[in-house]
């Protein structure tokens, strides 16, 4: 039943799409029917195979930002959750990168790392790293005292308390911080390859709205919206796998 009303809304958008593109707007330098968007895609995809450049440029770049950004903000969220100390250091520094708008970054780490690889993996880090630590601070934070009592009673020690009770009991906020950098790193690699770039979507894109060619800027934006449904449902894939006792309280 999910599945069919996943269907019938992903359905009922591109038909909207398509009226709104061919009866009220009607004018292909301002929007394109989805119909041109997947030939353009298909042409580009299995025809010219030029779209694979830019897809596998912005996939490492994703990739590997939230690789390093989920390495560090994990265990950072934890430390700042079981050390006040660690918190009131490190949380004037976050509050200030994370309201500050990633693409004031952008020229200051393409003049310190140059226009190769690093300085876009930065960009993306910046994005992803700071959901993921908030969510596993509080995911640690928290936890019930009474599982943590109940572990106490039965001796566990600090490391075993913490892999048995406080670990598990956070993974849930930790999985919500990834999906929500998902997003955020999606849009990072946007950012990133509009600076100094000769590939990938972003630049895609971007070139796109140079030249205003709408069919293929379509086309550089529904694959980055097809990355980001991919990565979610990867995490929810990840998250049964996790945490199988959540699907008891799941409504039906």
């Amino acid at each position: 039943m999910k599945g069919a009303l996943k269907l019938i809304s992903i359905l009922s958008g591109l038909v909207l799409w398509h009226l709104v593109a061919t009866r009220v707007v009607n004018d292909s330098s301002l929007l394109v029917s989805p119909l041109v968007v997947i030939a353009k895609g298909y042409e580009m995809m299995f025809v010219t195979a030029e779209l694979y450049p830019h897809l596998v440029a912005s996939s490492w770049i994703f990739l590997y930002g939230m690789l390093i950004a989920a390495l560090v903000g994990v265990p950072l969220g934890f430390l700042m959750a079981l050390s006040p100390v660690t918190r009131d250091y490190v949380n004037p520094w976050m509050t200030a990168l994370y309201t500050t708008p990633r693409i004031a970054f952008a020229p200051v780490l393409l003049l310190w790392l140059g226009i190769d690889i690093a300085s876009k993996i930065a960009i993306v880090f910046l994005g992803c790293v700071f959901p993921i630590l908030i969510n596993s601070f509080y995911g640690m934070r928290v936890v019930s005292r009474e599982f943590v009592e109940v572990g106490r009673s039965f001796r566990l020690s600090g490391v075993a308390l913490f892999v048995k009770i406080l670990l598990p009991a956070s993974v849930p906020f930790i999985l919500a911080g990834l999906r929500l950098a998902v997003g955020r790193g999606l849009t990072g690699v946007a950012i990133a390859e509009w600076f100094g770039a000769t590939e990938g979507l972003g630049y895609l894109i971007f070139f796109a709205g140079q030249t205003f060619n709408i069919p293929i800027l379509f086309v550089g934006v529904a694959v980055f919206a097809l990355l980001g449904i991919f990565g979610f449902q990867v995490l929810k894939i990840i998250e049964n796998l996790a945490t199988p006792w959540r699907k008891e309280f799941e409504t039906k």
